[in-house]
């Protein structure tokens, strides 16, 4: 996920100061399903949405969905576990197997990735006023969008203003298939570095396509086959796979949840494929539960690493960007919304969210599936935070 296009926050502050106590589960359950319906009805670009809140300390399970999908035929209501596409989501899962690799010995944080891919590979990624710099950026640097590199997806910095970005050509060109050197290639010839090593953070797609490059050198494997074999399999998540490239465990006859890049539908383009290690996985609210809650745990990598996957580095305002995590802090956004706990996760374009808020061990996961409606996503899991807060109140 890149631009936020921010909601009114001071009339959501106000609006969710004159919400009514809560004062069994039932009613909670049922303003959760409110609040969701709220965020996706009578949206232009929203045709079928869901949502997962999951609470195991406030005994609280709500799996909703909202709209119709195509399942080839005809248009059939959604279910709670319809697939959807997580984008952005998916640099939790990269950030996880570079992680892994580093508590294994594989290579460390401060490794310099032309050890791995080799300098002339990096040949003009890293260029900046007329100095190379690829030999400086660290795996570290990559993880937490520090490195320098440019973003092919939304572009960045100098970049912004020629428009010079993938995200235009998926609706241009629908049938192009992406390979990750085609992304890489994408960045060497139409961008420029946007920053020295360290120097500063900004958000590149293009560094998690490099994380995934590393991956597949060190084990000689498909990437998507990594994601399998260490995190899919073991947690069962059995509809979990990477878009146009593998195929689930589990295979069934669920319809592809809508997307939608503005007011283009892209739900079947091949060209959706830009994406690979920067956040093309298909999944669904339950296994992405699993994923988190494995996650948090310390299952996939250690509660130490986990911690350190938090970061600091201003994403925008209330959001701060770790090693492939965020964390949201709303009171940072408005004053009013003070005392709202941290969430722990990941949002993606399509309007999706992953996020923990350990002080309710709740998981807030949804899928709107559309490029126009984050904000409206964030909106809501701020009003689903303050149902979370007075259930919290209900069990003391």
């Amino acid at each position: 996920m890149k631009r936020i296009y921010l909601l009114n926050l001071l009339v959501l502050g106000l609006l969710a100061l004159s919400n009514c106590k809560i004062t069994n589960l039932r009613e909670a359950e049922d303003q959760i399903e409110k609040k969701f319906l709220d965020a996706v009805q009578n949206k232009k670009t929203i045709k079928n949405a869901s949502i997962l809140i999951h609470s195991d300390k406030l005994a609280l399970h709500v799996s909703k969905s909202y709209g119709k999908v195509n399942d080839g035929k005809t248009e059939v209501p959604a279910i709670p576990i319809q697939p959807f596409h997580t984008a952005s989501i998916g640099k939790m899962f990269t950030s996880v197997l570079i992680l892994q690799d580093i508590e294994k010995g594989k290579y460390e944080r401060t490794t310099p990735i032309f050890q791995i891919l080799g300098k002339n590979f990096l040949s003009g990624l890293f260029v900046r006023e007329g100095k190379d710099y690829s030999e400086e950026v660290t795996i570290e640097q990559l993880l937490n969008h520090t490195s320098g590199i440019a973003d092919y997806f939304e572009s960045t910095g100098e970049e912004k203003s020629s428009q010079a970005a993938v995200i235009h050509e998926i609706t241009k060109n629908p049938n192009q298939f992406w390979t990750p050197n085609d992304l890489v290639t994408y960045t060497r010839v139409n961008q420029k570095a946007v920053g020295k090593p360290g120097e500063k953070f900004s958000y590149s797609d293009t560094g998690y396509i490099l994380l995934g490059l590393i991956l597949e050198t060190i084990h000689r494997k498909k990437f998507e086959d990594l994601l399998s074999e260490r995190i899919f399999f073991p947690l069962q998540m059995n509809s979990t796979y990477m878009h146009l490239r593998s195929k689930p465990k589990l295979q069934n006859s669920l319809a592809l949840s809508h997307m939608f890049l503005g007011e283009t539908e892209v739900t079947k383009f091949k060209s959706v494929s830009a994406d690979w290690s920067g956040g093309g996985l298909i999944s669904t609210t339950e296994d992405l539960l699993l994923f988190q809650k494995a996650l948090v745990s310390g299952k996939l990598v250690s509660s130490k690493t986990y911690e350190s996957m938090k970061g600091e580095y201003q994403f925008m305002d209330g959001i701060y960007y770790g090693l492939g995590l965020m964390t949201v802090r709303f009171g940072d956004m408005l004053f009013l919304m003070a005392g709202t706990p941290e969430l722990h996760g990941h949002s993606g374009l399509l309007s999706t969210l992953t996020f923990y808020a350990p002080a309710y061990d709740a998981h807030i996961i949804a899928n709107f599936g559309s490029t126009e409606d984050v904000s409206a996503s964030f909106e809501m899991m701020f009003h689903l935070m303050r149902i979370l807060k007075e259930v919290n109140e209900l069990k003391r």
